[in-house]
């Protein structure tokens, strides 16, 4: 196989285009490479380090010092908050990716990360056994999103060469001896197996599958466009996720993925398909639920929805998580997503909340429990709690997309009017 790596002299580093130039540095010798390199083609760059609190931070802090010391590189140095001082690889990272987020990509800068070969070989392994499927194979990317790794077809070794000949004043970092920390064990005695029984380079052959991997991911969901998003929100057609053939599970995993972030498990995407072909509602990680509503499969974090609000009648516009509510001087067309009220038969303020048991809304056919409208209408159980209930001090009087109250119905008497519209945004 064509081999996928490349040496520290034909490595490629971004143009910055006027943007600043931010190095992730650790303090070992991945990062210090990087930054020296850099440094060398951009002129002046700027370190940041990130202090995970760990019983050997200090030391790291320190190699990190140094090694801006010798090189005229500006530092700067974050604390993160973690849970405690044996807090996990994952962990750490959502908290670094937090800083890096907030204070490089949101300021318009770009980042370099260390990432070299031997990583992403690691990383496949990680992923691999914690059973993701295909996506989670493909090779960590050069480039996404303002977050540029040139080292990314480097191998360590020529790395560490590079950085002991120059002596640079890394440190190792002491966690990196810990077999209980799988990435380790994988580095220390998994790959090494692999390569006592392999002919050929396992390493080179892994990186040369996860790259064609990459490539057939990225060019492969052009359903993706159909998948939809929001905060404690997500929905893909349920056409193109019924997990019978590779193209839908793999859909699928894109999808979860979007929601989740941080690695999709085997068993998260059985649960998905078990919600699929029974209609049974489960929770698929942490507090979001899964379920089929109306034709769509949907993801739900009730956490993530307000639980009530007062509705200004002056304000132009109202959101509801990804309800969007426009205050409208004329309504053209009358359906349930309109509102058209006399606001003289309406009592006190009017509220914008969650469905409670007990709600009951007086329709031209009596009175009818809001919760047996839902269902009569194919509205998932975990949908129905988070959607937008209306109602003054006594009475429910609009559940947008099912009923208006008749109790607040216009007549030819009526001249003080409330009239709002209603659509749901979502983000692709």
């Amino acid at each position: 196989m064509e081999s996928k790596t490349r040496t520290l002299n034909t490595i490629e580093f971004p143009p910055a285009r006027g943007r600043g130039v931010v190095v992730g540095l650790s303090g070992g010798p991945d990062s210090a490479v990087l930054a020296l390199l850099a440094k060398n083609y951009y002129g002046k760059v700027l370190a940041l380090y990130v202090d995970h609190q760990q019983d050997y931070s200090n030391i790291m802090e320190e190699a990190a010092e140094n090694i801006c010391k010798q090189y005229s590189i500006e530092l700067k140095k974050y604390k993160i908050d973690v849970s405690s001082k044996n807090s996990s690889e994952t962990e750490m990272r959502e908290r670094r990716y937090e800083i890096f987020n907030k204070e490089v990509l949101k300021q318009g800068n770009i980042l370099l990360l260390a990432h070299h070969s031997d990583d992403s070989v690691e990383t496949f392994f990680i992923n691999l056994l914690r059973g993701t499927r295909v996506k989670g194979l493909a090779s960590i990317p050069k480039e996404r999103g303002g977050v540029f790794r040139p080292l990314i077809g480097v191998h360590k070794k020529e790395i560490l060469e590079y950085a002991n000949s120059l002596n640079i004043p890394y440190k190792q970092d002491p966690s990196n001896d810990n077999e209980y920390i799988l990435r380790n064990w994988i580095r220390k005695t998994l790959i090494p197996s692999f390569e006592k029984k392999s002919s050929g380079n396992v390493s080179e052959t892994i990186l040369g599958v996860s790259e064609e991997i990459g490539y057939m991911v990225k060019n492969f969901h052009s359903n993706e466009r159909y998948c939809k998003y929001f905060n404690g929100y997500a929905e893909v057609p349920l056409a193109l996720v019924t997990g019978e053939d590779y193209e839908s599970r793999n859909l699928l995993i894109v999808f979860l993925e979007k929601v989740k972030k941080n690695g999709v498990e085997k068993r998260n995407i059985i649960n998905l398909i078990s919600v699929i072909k029974t209609g049974k509602e489960k929770v698929i990680f942490d507090n979001w639920v899964a379920s089929v509503s109306t034709g769509l499969l949907i993801l739900i974090n009730q956490d993530q929805w307000p639980d009530k609000l007062k509705l200004d009648i002056n304000s132009e516009k109202t959101y509801w998580n990804n309800f969007l509510f426009k205050k409208e001087k004329e309504i053209l067309f009358f359906n349930t997503w309109n509102f058209v009220a006399d606001k003289e038969k309406i009592v006190g303020d009017i509220y914008i909340r969650q469905l409670r048991p007990a709600d009951i809304i007086v329709t031209d056919y009596g009175d009818k429990k809001v919760s047996e409208l839902f269902r009569s209408k194919g509205v998932s159980k975990s949908l129905r709690h988070v959607w937008p209930i209306f109602s003054d001090d006594e009475k429910v009087i609009w559940v947008p997309g099912v009923r208006t109250s008749r109790l607040v119905y216009v007549n030819e008497n009526s001249r003080n009017l409330i009239k709002l519209s209603s659509k749901l945004n979502k983000r692709s």
